[in-house]
C-alpha cells in the first residue's frame, strides 16, 4: 500500500512501466550473444541499475555469469546495457534473466529466456 502511495505521490500511474527490458539473442556456429536492453517509456530521462544472469547447464558442466551496472536513459530512447556470449548446444539448459531495478533496488521492468533441454 505504501509503495502505491508513493507511486500516486509522485504522479507515476503504477500500471504503467516506467521502462520495457528486452533481451536479444542470436545464435550462430554454436555461440549465443545475449544483449539486455532498456527502453525509457517516460518523457524524462532516468536513472536505473540493471542484472543480467546468464546460467548454462550442458555435458560440459555449469557456468554462470552476472552483469551488473547503473545507466540513464534518455525520454523514449532504447540502450543497449550489457553483452554476453556463451556456448551453446540443443542438449544444453540455459537460462537468461535481465532485471531494471530503480536506485532503491525495486524491479521495474524484466525479461527472461529458457530452454529446458531433453536428456
Amino acid at each position: 500500500m505504501l509503495q502505491l502511495l508513493l507511486f500516486l505521490m509522485s504522479g507515476q500511474n503504477p500500471a504503467v512501466p516506467p521502462c520495457q527490458a528486452r533481451l536479444e539473442l542470436h545464435q550462430q556456429e554454436g555461440m549465443m550473444t545475449v544483449t539486455g536492453h532498456c527502453r525509457n517509456l517516460l518523457s524524462t530521462a532516468s536513472h536505473y541499475r540493471y542484472e543480467l544472469l546468464t546460467i548454462r547447464e550442458g555435458a560440459s558442466g555449469r557456468s554462470q555469469n552476472t552483469q551488473r551496472g547503473e545507466f540513464e536513459v534518455a525520454p523514449q530512447q532504447e540502450i543497449s546495457l550489457s553483452q554476453t556470449r556463451v556456448n551453446v548446444s540443443a542438449q544444453d539448459k540455459y537460462e537468461i534473466r535481465l532485471r531494471v531495478l530503480d536506485m532503491a533496488g525495486h524491479a521495474v521492468a524484466q525479461d527472461s529466456a529458457f530452454q529446458n533441454a531433453a536428456r
